[in-house]
């Protein structure tokens, strides 16, 4: 089991989510609830307070690397001009000012002023346009800058122009400044700074932030994992002090040690897609039905052990543009099920209870990824509840490469997706874009997508409302939850912890030791 976990927890380290992502282990133990902990000492071996691990072999730049480990140190060492809450309202940071064109399409941002790196350089508008250009490129950034056409900087001010416009801007703007002088990393802006410690490395206090005096750590030691068996037994045994884990990956079994996990919520989507192109799914009666028997609050409760948010719509019941009423309409209720597939004309038989239409019975085929034991947890329990409507499902479970292929090629009625939609929710990859596997169209939804994304201020409110009652009714896609993902601290190492998606340890100026 010991070598199937490294196996797993190796590919963990380097994967970022995009897409209908790919299950990260392939252990066929389910998932379990999360540990109750129980009390252990709040000191690590050899007397360091606080430590952390990171990736020797991958780059410990945030905007080109792409070990999930060493992101996860990103939000210590660096800034953005925003930080996403966790209500997903952009917090300024490094921006002191925003101001966009009335048409959406150029924004100017404000630089702070008197703010430093970590080698006391002053921070420029040309410091944020060279960052936001890297980023504009990258694969961890470039899909959410898409539209951006160009960044240049000016006196104290950045200006952005897009090709199309965008009244949440700043929720896409929480890319890393950097400055980047050839060292073993480039220097932030943040609470401490990369430096080398004998033969290994450390993260020192960055003097020149205003809140070093109230960092509970002067330094924080970072230990090398170089693969998963290292990581899980550096964090049971203390030499590690911290890590982020979805709890619904098997190899989260792994860590076993005493300590307490505080969640956060991500934009982590896992959803229901349809094939509207044949098969009964091309019917949005049919689509609504099958909508209405999803019972998301058994699928977070009992699947993902509570480490998830259920949700009607594509956007994150915490956010000020989800609309309670609107998500309603989607919520489980069989009765409304059963009788919307009558409206399909799908009759039940007298005597197997099962459903059909001029003599031919309504089955489905669900496509799922067979590398994640809870995904197909959560396949097997809603095929249980079309069942009960009188629908016969067959289950297709496949690995990733031919899951992938099955998508593309539209071989399913129905199939469990995951995908990691941006800080501003944009929907439109999943119904317009390269994910639309559905093949879903529509003469008004890309108008309202783009209205919404265009729309500033309260507006926005009355647009989201607009495009969350057409998907209710056109349901080309049935969003289930959003998974939560957590951080796991050693008991007694710290408390008010205050993770968010994009930083695990966000204002830990208000930390207090254990």
């Amino acid at each position: 089991m010991r070598r199937l976990l490294t196996l797993l927890l190796a590919l963990c380290l380097t994967l970022t989510l995009a897409g209908c992502e790919r299950e990260a282990s392939a252990d066929s133990q389910p998932v379990s609830p999360s540990p109750i902990p129980t009390p252990a000492p709040a000191s690590s071996p050899g007397g360091e307070p606080f430590s952390l691990g990171y990736d020797p072999a991958s780059t410990l730049h945030p905007i080109t690397g792409t070990s999930q480990v060493n992101q996860d140190l990103t939000g210590l060492v660096y800034q953005g001009l925003y930080q996403l809450d966790n209500h997903f309202t952009p917090q300024p940071v490094l921006a002191k000012s925003a101001q966009a064109s009335q048409d959406g399409l150029v924004w100017t941002i404000g630089v702070k002023d008197g703010v430093t790196f970590s080698d006391g350089t002053p921070l420029t508008a040309d410091h944020v346009a060279a960052s936001l250009n890297v980023a504009r490129t990258s694969g961890l950034y470039g899909d959410r800058l898409a539209a951006v056409d160009s960044v240049l900087a000016g006196e104290g001010i950045v200006t952005i122009t897009l090709s199309s416009a965008h009244g949440n801007l700043p929720a896409l703007l929480d890319v890393p400044v950097v400055l980047d002088r050839g060292t073993l990393a480039p220097l932030g802006t943040g609470y401490y700074q990369y430096e080398s410690a004998g033969t290994g490395l450390a993260l020192q206090i960055n003097p020149h932030h205003p809140s070093a005096a109230a960092l509970p750590y002067t330094a924080i030691r970072l230990v090398a994992v170089s693969d998963a068996e290292q990581y899980i037994a550096a964090f049971d045994t203390g030499q590690v002090s911290a890590v982020t884990t979805d709890f619904s990956k098997s190899y989260a079994i792994g860590y076993t040690s005493s300590f307490e996990a505080k969640d956060y919520p991500t934009t982590n989507l896992l959803y229901i897609g349809f094939r509207t192109t044949g098969g009964p799914c091309q019917s949005p009666v049919v689509r609504q039905a099958f909508a209405r028997a999803f019972d998301r609050e058994a699928v977070t409760r009992s699947v993902l052990s509570g480490h998830g948010q259920a949700s009607t719509l594509p956007i994150s019941p915490a956010h000020r543009e989800y609309d309670g009423q609107v998500a309603s309409l989607l919520d489980c209720d069989m009765k409304e099920a059963a009788a919307l597939l009558g409206e399909a004309g799908y009759a039940l038989s007298e005597e197997g209870g099962m459903r059909s239409n001029g003599g031919r019975p309504l089955t489905v085929t669900l496509l799922v990824n067979s590398d994640g034991e809870a995904k197909q947890a959560v396949a097997k329990q809603l095929a249980a509840s079309l069942t009960d409507l009188g629908v016969t499902v067959e289950i297709t479970a496949m690995a990733w490469e031919e899951y992938a292929a099955a998508l593309a090629a539209g071989r399913f009625d129905l199939y469990l997706g995951e995908v990691r939609l941006t800080g501003d929710f944009d929907p439109a990859v999943l119904l317009t874009g390269r994910l639309n596997y559905g093949g879903y169209t529509s003469q008004t939804l890309p108008d309202l997508v783009s209205r919404w994304r265009a729309a500033q201020g309260e507006e926005r409110v009355t647009a989201a409302a607009e495009l969350w009652e057409e998907l209710a009714q056109s349901v080309p896609i049935a969003p289930l939850c959003f998974k939560r993902g957590s951080l796991l601290m050693r008991w007694g190492t710290a408390a008010n912890l205050q993770p968010t998606r994009a930083n695990p340890f966000w204002q830990m100026e208000q930390w207090t030791r254990g």
